[in-house]
C-alpha cells in the first residue's frame, strides 16, 4: 500500500522545469531565437540544478534567468513604446502582474523564510514549482504582446 510514508521524496521543480520548454517553443515560433536559446539553456540548468544541485549548474542558471530577466524586460519596454490600445493594455497588467507576483515570492519569501524559502521543504519547492509557471506565462505574454 502507498502511504505517505513509503513515497520517496521528490522535488517538484525538476518536473515544473518542463514548462520553460513553451517559452523556448514560442519564442522560436515567433523569431526570438535569443529569446528561445536562453530559454532552452534554462531548462537545462534548471534540470540539472533541481536535480543534483551541482554549484556550476547553479551559477549557469542564475546567469540564464538573468539574461532572461533583462531581454525579457527589454522586448517588454521596447513593445510597450508602440501605440497602445486595450489588448496591450490587457498585456501589460498581466505581465507587469506576474512579475510582481515572482518578485514577492522569491524575494519577500526570502526575507521572510516563506515560499520558496520555507523551512519545509516541500512547501518550499511547491511554492518554487509555481513560480517556474507564473514566470513562464509572464514570458509568453511578452512574447505575445
Amino acid at each position: 500500500m502507498d502511504t505517505e510514508i513509503d513515497r520517496p521524496n521528490y522535488n517538484c521543480c525538476f518536473y515544473s522545469s518542463f514548462v520553460f520548454l513553451v517559452n523556448s517553443i514560442v519564442a522560436f515560433y515567433f523569431g526570438y531565437m535569443f529569446y528561445s536559446i536562453i530559454f532552452f539553456i534554462l531548462v537545462i540548468t534548471s534540470l540539472i540544478v533541481h536535480s543534483t544541485g551541482n554549484i556550476y549548474a547553479r551559477i549557469i542558471d542564475k546567469m540564464a534567468i538573468l539574461l532572461i530577466v533583462f531581454y525579457g524586460g527589454y522586448l517588454f519596454y521596447t513593445k510597450c513604446l508602440r501605440p497602445i490600445d486595450i489588448k496591450q493594455i490587457v498585456y501589460i497588467i498581466c505581465i507587469v502582474s506576474t512579475f510582481l507576483i515572482t518578485i514577492y515570492l522569491y524575494y519577500f519569501g526570502y526575507l521572510q523564510c516563506q515560499y520558496c524559502f520555507c523551512e519545509d521543504k516541500q512547501i518550499a519547492n511547491q511554492y518554487h514549482s509555481f513560480l517556474h509557471f507564473v514566470s513562464s506565462i509572464g514570458h509568453v505574454l511578452i512574447v505575445l504582446m
